[in-house]
């Protein structure tokens, strides 16, 4: 796959998901509001929610297990057709996943509840797309599949950040 369709297709399903995610997050503001008024539902529910959204180690993750399937791919670039369809899978579904992300941090900072999710979501999404072209840029699929050397001191480098973001990102 070209890596314009890849970029194409990422920054459409970040932009949906994003959407969708603070288009959600009203309507369920709307019906937490509804809920408060027949006594259904607390003023902090909302706030609640926010919280536990953005305590989550759900970024964290998705970043984690990117590097860490990037790290073995480029390492052992004989799996790498196998794995190219499963992570372009999982790079769609985490871009996604970010987007849903950065949608309801976009609808919580809006509406008063901190503007910390939507911070990270973009910081993290940025740090991938920045990251992957890096990658692509300094290490290209040639001299993956041609075994350079290179490639091992990438691999080192993702393979020893992964549990790093995972525990303290």
């Amino acid at each position: 796959m070209e890596q314009s369709e890849v970029i194409k297709r990422s920054a459409g399903n970040f932009l949906i998901f994003a959407a969708c995610a603070f288009l959600l997050w009203i309507w369920a503001a709307l019906i937490d509001r509804i809920a408060q008024i027949v006594r259904l539902s607390t003023p902090d529910h909302l706030t609640g929610v926010a919280a536990s959204i953005a305590s989550s180690a759900t970024l964290q993750a998705i970043i984690s297990i990117w590097l860490l399937t990037a790290a073995v791919a480029i390492a052992f670039p004989v799996i790498w057709r196998p794995l190219s369809m499963t992570t372009t899978l999982m790079f769609d579904v985490g871009y996604g996943i970010l987007g849903a992300l950065t949608g309801f941090g976009l609808a919580i900072g809006l509406f008063g509840g901190g503007w910390h999710i939507f911070l990270w979501a973009l910081i993290y999404s940025m740090a991938i797309a920045v990251g992957y072209a890096l990658v692509r840029w300094w290490l290209p699929l040639s001299e993956v599949q041609s075994y350079g050397s290179s490639r091992w001191i990438l691999a080192g480098i993702l393979f020893l950040a992964s549990p790093v973001i995972l525990i303290w990102g």
